[in-house]
């Protein structure tokens, strides 16, 4: 589950079970700001002895959608003067974020061939061909990885629950290793 800020309210990405998806689509408003605070950890007695001095938690709820989330991407990237960059060329689960970050590459490199193509070819088969390549391995990788990560976190199997814990712990415990992490997740494996 995700929020994510949109000016003085807030959108949010919750992901469920398709079966999951449609009992909270088909809950009146009030029941699922319930099912979104218990999800969230308000619980009902927090929320009354607070209900007196704040705002509980989550006030109101306005349209709700639900898709489905699954791997998709292109073999072929790029065409006769067309390029497939961002989601258009990698749709990812947002579990770990990965998909912004992947377009956000896939548009500096392709500025980067741009850049250093002559103007009377920009858009030809080689130069474009050389972006694909370019973006070959780091698309590999993040589709890898966003999956691999959907595998780990997207389960509650119990013999996952202790290690992936320890391995946030870790990560967390060793700044260096965070920091490079987080680098290699933003700017790619280069």
């Amino acid at each position: 589950m995700a929020l994510l800020p949109e000016g003085e309210h807030y959108g949010f990405v919750w992901t469920t079970t398709p079966s999951q998806s449609e009992t909270l689509l088909a809950l009146p408003d009030a029941q699922f700001l319930e099912a979104l605070e218990q999800r969230f950890g308000l619980h009902a007695a927090a929320r009354n002895a607070r209900a007196r001095t704040q705002p509980a938690g989550f006030e109101r709820v306005s349209d709700r959608r639900a898709f489905p989330l699954r791997l998709e991407y292109a073999d072929r990237v790029v065409g006769q003067r067309v390029v497939l960059l961002g989601d258009a060329a990698q749709a990812l689960h947002p579990v770990a974020g990965q998909g912004f970050n992947l377009g956000m590459r896939d548009a500096y490199e392709l500025a980067q061939e741009l850049l250093a193509t002559p103007r009377d070819a920009i858009g030809a088969h080689d130069r474009l061909a050389t972006y694909a390549r370019r973006r070959r391995a780091d698309r590999a990788a993040g589709i890898a990885f966003t999956h691999g990560l959907l595998g780990i976190f997207g389960s509650d199997a119990p013999l996952l629950r202790w290690p992936r814990g320890l391995a946030l712990t870790m990560l967390d415990a060793l700044p260096a290793v965070k920091r490079a992490f987080a680098h290699a997740m933003t700017f790619g494996l280069h």
